[in-house]
């Protein structure tokens, strides 16, 4: 495969002009973008190999890993089939001219289509995990994988109906793919239906409560998929021949596959890149972030242990006392507060083993158990919320105004 203005290059340029066509050769400007694109995805695919070597790491499993892992691949899919229709190399023999395998299967079907009807079922998965209060398994994920299935088949099936001359055909003289126009409105109003679902669900999410912005990344990947569509079809239909012009194949190339990897990162980079660099730390993070915000049921994640417990450092005149207080008892609010106090009003099924086979009865006001040994030092019923929202509070008053709270105080050293 040569880049160089061999005679077998110009011969074909000439033809080309002969026949009405301008046509600049394969060059090393090609060359360029096919090195630049291809560097890029062997890192992506090392990226890839680290997604699923972590995948049991929350932080990245929450991000559907062999889901994203399925969307670099389609991507490389794509990008193999945008070098053969946009001729960014030459379109010669048994193989390369087979534009049907190139153009249809590899460059829409599992290319252009499979990015994006996977990012639509990952919008999916958020829709039925944030409204629906559904895991994305068993039939929803059926569901959407068979009406993926389903307009991936119809294509198929409109294809190969319609006649070769109005789908994708080999031009001999200039060495090229060539798609017809109403051929090109088939594959494009397929990626535009998609995509406009995808946008209707982001939509539906856009007011969900999200510790790791998932609407947002959404929406980016929305915005800029429609930018890049808008752009492609109009592209299309005024410069049906645009791989014939190198300045308008290598936009048009650069462009796709930017905006693509540039989605895939923005959703992966944070969460790779923490587990690479300050894995533990970031799990802890994250999982304090998730406690905090009420969404460990969504993500799957157990609750911190109601019975773990926060130092409070009481001073005193006489000794430093410390006195260990439930975590539920923390709060960053003035009152009570349901999604991270495992009082009696959570939901049964949000509450952790211990509290499973906790006795209601010792939910009761401090009034009912005066004559009993505490079993719990905090009463949720108590009228004083606690105003320390730290995890490590400091209590510089004296012991006297704690005893409203029902401490168990250690005796006092002589």
């Amino acid at each position: 495969m040569s880049f160089e203005f061999t005679p077998q290059e110009q011969t074909r340029v000439q033809l080309a002009h002969l026949g009405g066509v301008q046509l600049d050769p394969i060059g090393h400007a090609d060359l360029a973008v096919i090195a630049v694109l291809s560097s890029v995805y062997f890192v992506n695919f090392a990226a890839v190999a680290f997604l699923v070597w972590n995948r049991n790491y929350p932080p990245l499993k929450s991000k559907y890993p062999f889901l994203m892992a399925a969307i670099m691949i389609s991507m490389f899919i794509y990008f193999l089939g945008d070098l053969v229709l946009k001729a960014h190399v030459h379109v010669r023999g048994r193989v390369l001219s087979n534009c049907m395998l190139f153009c249809v299967w590899m460059r829409v079907i599992f290319g252009a289509y499979m990015v994006s009807v996977l990012t639509t079922i990952r919008s999916y998965a958020l829709f039925c995990i944030f409204l629906c209060n559904r895991a994305f398994r068993g039939k929803y994920a059926c569901c959407a994988a068979a009406i993926a299935t389903v307009l991936a088949i119809v294509f198929v099936v409109v294809t190969y109906t319609m006649p070769g001359a109005q789908t994708v055909r080999y031009v001999p003289l200039i060495e090229m793919c060539s798609m017809s126009y109403a051929y090109r409105a088939v594959v494009q109003g397929l990626l535009w239906l998609v995509w406009i679902i995808n946008a209707a669900i982001n939509f539906k999410l856009r007011n969900i409560t999200s510790s790791f912005n998932e609407s947002r990344e959404m929406f980016v990947a929305c915005a800029a998929v429609f930018t890049l569509l808008a752009f492609n079809t109009v592209i299309l239909y005024t410069h049906p021949l645009y791989p014939t012009n190198m300045a308008l194949r290598i936009t048009e190339t650069l462009c796709s596959h930017v905006i693509a990897n540039f989605l895939w990162w923005f959703i992966m980079f944070r969460s790779m890149y923490n587990c690479a660099i300050r894995r533990d730390a970031y799990l802890a993070e994250w999982k304090d972030k998730l406690v905090r915000d009420g969404l460990q049921k969504q993500y799957q994640i157990a609750r911190t242990d109601p019975f773990s417990v926060t130092v409070v450092s009481v001073a005193s005149s006489n000794v430093a006392k410390l006195v260990s207080l439930p975590r539920g008892m923390v709060t960053d609010h003035d009152g009570f507060d349901a999604r991270t106090s495992f009082s009696r009003h959570s939901m049964v099924s949000d509450r952790t083993p211990h509290m499973k086979h906790a006795d209601d009865g010792l939910w009761r006001p401090e009034s009912a158990r005066q004559h009993t040994n505490p079993a719990f030092l905090f009463s949720p019923h108590s009228p004083h919320p606690v105003e320390q929202s730290s995890s490590t509070s400091t209590v510089n008053d004296s012991t006297a105004p704690l005893t409203r709270y029902d401490f168990p105080f250690p005796p006092k050293s002589a």
